[in-house]
């Protein structure tokens, strides 16, 4: 006579659901916050470019005074001194040098306003003093994930050194008025 093989009890399988959901649950978590700080990290690379656009297009348009500097920076950053949403990059992050007409030499000697400006352009003998490009950079961004809490795995937030965003344009009026 056979016996019929014995079915495994349902009872021994009745943990078995919440086991698996907990580890995939878990690799989801992860999955998700990876996907979000990815994400973040993007949103801060893409504004750094923004940035540093906007900052150009205002240095064209103003003179190089100091109180113009800090509207220049004001100004990129949205009108404020921390970026809104990633307050890795601040206002002294932003570099603004003026360059010769080389557009590589930084001008040592500055013009007195706008106007003197244009002449040491048109002067053969002034060009050192032109004004003929403006560069921004944006660097030493260092990239902080938001969600990470300090002490979960190491004694810090880890860092990720963002690439220099930098933009060079023509000057333009640099605030000149007749």
């Amino acid at each position: 006579m056979r016996t019929l093989a014995k079915r495994p009890s349902l009872k021994r399988q009745r943990g078995v659901a919440i086991v698996e959901f907990a580890i995939i649950a878990s690799l989801l978590l992860a999955f998700i916050y990876a996907i979000f700080e990815f994400g973040r990290m993007m949103y801060v690379y893409n504004t750094m470019q923004e940035i540093s656009r906007r900052a150009a297009r205002a240095a064209t348009v103003r003179w190089i005074s100091s109180s113009d500097i800090a509207a220049i920076k004001s100004t990129a950053l949205f009108g404020a001194s921390v970026l809104p949403g990633g307050p890795e990059i601040r206002d002294s992050n932003i570099f603004i040098r003026y360059l010769r007409s080389n557009g590589v030499d930084e001008v040592s000697s500055p013009p007195i306003d706008a106007g003197d400006n244009l002449s040491a352009c048109n002067d053969a003998l002034r060009t050192s003093e032109c004004i003929m490009y403006v560069e921004v950079s944006v660097k030493n961004v260092e990239y902080k994930p938001l969600i990470f809490k300090a002490g979960a795995v190491t004694a810090t937030r880890p860092t990720n050194a963002m690439p220099q965003a930098t933009t060079v344009v023509y000057a333009e009026s640099l605030g000149f008025t007749n």
